[in-house]
């Protein structure tokens, strides 16, 4: 199966809306992450956003420079790899430990119930990264659902093999 890719320069909109989200979020400046060049490959409805200091010549590439963030299932969302950059340089924010098995749920696109979460790094009802707790790297985001008491899966590592299939 060969699936149709789109590549084109990131439209303004977008940036703006996940500067606007790691600004609320984590209180860091996107610009302090990103390139010269801002794409998006798209997959259908979904796209993943990246970022280089070299102009596109291939209208072919998944993405290359840095992975910044996704337009999944009609919602914007910053990277896994921009948010592990921004807790780098700062405490965590706006994220979640889970138990270890839950983050193997997690990755199979389950949600997580409260009663999993080990740690809550305010704020956390609204959109959180999920960390899982051996080395707390992001595994994914959710968002929590009070009618559940669940964080809902938005997306998690796999989305690469979800994508490509």
């Amino acid at each position: 199966m060969t699936s149709e890719l789109k590549v084109f320069p990131l439209p303004r909109k977008w940036l703006n809306s996940l500067k606007a989200i790691t600004k609320r979020l984590w209180s860091a400046d996107l610009d302090d992450f990103i390139g010269q060049y801002n794409f998006a490959t798209c997959f259908g409805t979904d796209c993943l956003l990246w970022s280089t200091n070299r102009r596109a010549r291939e209208r072919r590439v998944i993405y290359e420079g840095f992975w910044i963030g996704v337009f999944h299932e009609k919602r914007l969302l910053p990277s896994i790899s921009l948010v592990e950059k921004i807790f780098a340089n700062n405490h965590f924010r706006a994220a979640i430990v889970v138990t270890y098995k839950a983050s193997e749920l997690f990755l199979y696109g389950r949600d997580v119930f409260e009663t999993s979460v080990l740690t809550r790094y305010e704020p956390v009802d609204g959109i959180v990264a999920v960390l899982e707790p051996e080395e707390k790297s992001v595994i994914g985001f959710a968002h929590y659902d009070a009618s559940c008491k669940c964080y809902r899966n938005l997306y998690d590592l796999s989305i690469f093999l979800r994508l490509l299939g």
